[in-house]
């Protein structure tokens, strides 16, 4: 079958090629980025259905994995999820191609929780009022080695103490990456004979559960764990609407702890036997136990101890801009013997010792704040790197003798800028 993947740059869209092409399938992937090693095409979610049409000639089947968690400048729900989408299925209506369209859990409900479901949700019914025979699916959290929940849930897997981030018993909704293809492969073969929409999860776990299971898949024991009261994470979201920690954000947050399981979507009459035992065996396995089939590579879990250090780096270095900041606070006198050294005195050095303390105490908590609003890591660094780079500089020039000081004030810069290099150069990677 000739298989038009939309979104293939993604990470249900990358193995979707790989598993489609080894099913025998001739797939094209279809995307923004360019992907290497394998055919594509460019993916232009604005053109008109017309455009498509010319896109979709000798095409069977269109499998649209197209999506965001959190909107930006270049990016909304509604041209993602919304327009784009019902010209593309406008165009495979009027080419006579079969459509998949891979939504999320929550998005099946008559009043979606967040615009992100909001979104998913209108795509998906303009889909299934079409002519033709297409398939929705609503997978809930997908499990592989590429995907942004299960890289935030490895980081998290990392440490000592991992937080409980939906309480100690709630049920989260979610599938295995390989689960998913199993399913997916099953209904390509088995096409329905009408338009179906198909909650796709596997056996209920919580989030302990998943956490301690994402530890044995990458070589580790069963760590220890803290429940976050639920308030907490709500007040943070107010403070913070726009708050991300990796895929965890106030969308995918809101979809997961306040999902309830069901199956009402799941139409027998549309799908073969043979599929509906499939879709039944899912609920056999966890999707954390699917992911023990295999062990996590020793590449995915190089990359994500290097980003536990990178959190844990950044949390250090917050810290010593804090405490440096207060100490000068505490320890008024040394800081005025200091300042009257490089020949500043008087209420001035008095004010300025303020000023700088203060400064520094700033400069950490901001610092810090990169852990839940990435976006700012790189401002905040180049900025800090040029306060260290400005305060040795006045020293060496106004009193060289602390270069030789037993508490190393200034060599100490050093192994700071070092520090700041290393998590600047982490973060532009990660982008």
């Amino acid at each position: 079958m000739n298989v038009l993947i939309i979104g293939v740059s993604g990470f249900i869209g990358r193995q979707l090629y790989s598993t489609l092409s080894q099913e025998g399938h001739n797939v094209v992937g279809c995307s923004r980025k360019r992907v290497s090693m394998i055919k594509w095409q460019a993916l232009n979610f604005h053109q008109s259905v017309d455009e498509w049409e010319k896109q979709l000639i000798d095409v069977e089947l269109v499998i649209n994995a197209v999506g965001i968690f959190q909107e930006s400048k270049h990016e909304t729900f509604s041209a993602v999820h919304e327009e784009g989408p019902k010209r593309l299925f406008d165009a495979c209506q009027n080419m006579n191609v079969k459509v998949m369209q891979i939504s999320a859990i929550g998005a099946q409900k008559e009043n979606p929780i967040s615009e992100f479901l909001q979104s998913k949700r209108v795509s998906d019914q303009y889909l299934l009022k079409q002519k033709g025979v297409n398939i929705v699916l609503y997978p809930g959290i997908v499990l592989g080695e590429q995907g942004r929940s299960t890289r935030q849930l490895s980081v998290m897997a990392h440490m000592i103490c991992m937080p409980l981030l939906f309480g100690q018993h709630k049920e989260l909704p979610a599938i295995s990456l390989q689960q998913l293809m199993s399913v997916i492969v099953e209904l390509i073969n088995s096409w329905p004979t009408q338009s179906v929409n198909l909650c796709l999860l596997a056996k209920p776990e919580t989030m302990e559960s998943l956490l301690t299971n994402v530890r044995y898949w990458m070589g580790m024991n069963k760590g220890h764990f803290f429940v976050i009261p639920k308030i907490v994470v709500h007040s943070l979201f107010v403070l913070f609407p726009k708050l991300s920690m990796g895929a965890f954000n106030q969308q995918s947050l809101t979809m997961a702890s306040e999902y309830q399981y069901d199956n009402d979507l799941q139409r027998p009459l549309a799908i073969t036997d043979h599929t509906k035992k499939h879709l039944t065996s899912l609920l056999n396995q966890t999707a954390s136990d699917a992911l023990l089939n295999d062990q996590a590579s020793k590449g995915f879990k190089k990359q994500m101890r290097s980003r536990f250090l990178f959190y844990i780096n950044l949390i250090v270095l917050g810290m010593i801009w804090i405490m440096s900041g207060l100490s000068s606070l505490i320890n008024i006198e040394q800081s005025r013997e200091l300042i009257t050294s490089i020949g500043i005195s008087g209420l001035l050095g008095y004010w300025l010792i303020q000023v700088a303390a203060i400064g520094d105490v700033l400069l950490g908590f901001i610092l810090l704040t990169g852990l839940i609003l990435p976006q700012f890591i790189n401002r905040v660094i180049y900025f800090q790197i040029g306060v260290m780079l400005i305060y040795t500089l006045i020293i060496t020039v106004s009193a060289p003798i602390f270069w030789l000081h037993p508490f190393a004030p200034i060599v100490k810069n050093f192994a700071m800028l070092v520090l700041s290099l290393y998590l600047l150069n982490e973060k532009i990677e990660k982008e």
